[in-house]
């Protein structure tokens, strides 16, 4: 824990440093979804949902996987 008792470090403005963080926290763990999410995205062999219609003619057909393959 780097601070103990924010009361006697910042005083008066502990609620405001406690919520001003916690915001940033929230922001940040978005942000970093957000990265995550387009690197699984970009770096996964599996299709886009989009394109797996399966019966169309289109020569790169895509199933998805069930539990029992």
């Amino acid at each position: 824990m780097l601070v103990s008792n924010m009361a006697l470090v910042f005083g008066v403005l502990s609620d405001t440093v406690e919520v001003t963080l916690s915001i940033i926290m929230m922001i940040g763990g978005i942000y970093l979804t957000h990265v995550i999410q387009k690197w699984a995205d970009t770096s996964g062999g599996e299709h886009p949902a989009a394109a797996n219609v399966g019966l169309g003619g289109h020569p790169d057909q895509h199933q998805a996987r069930t539990i029992r393959e």
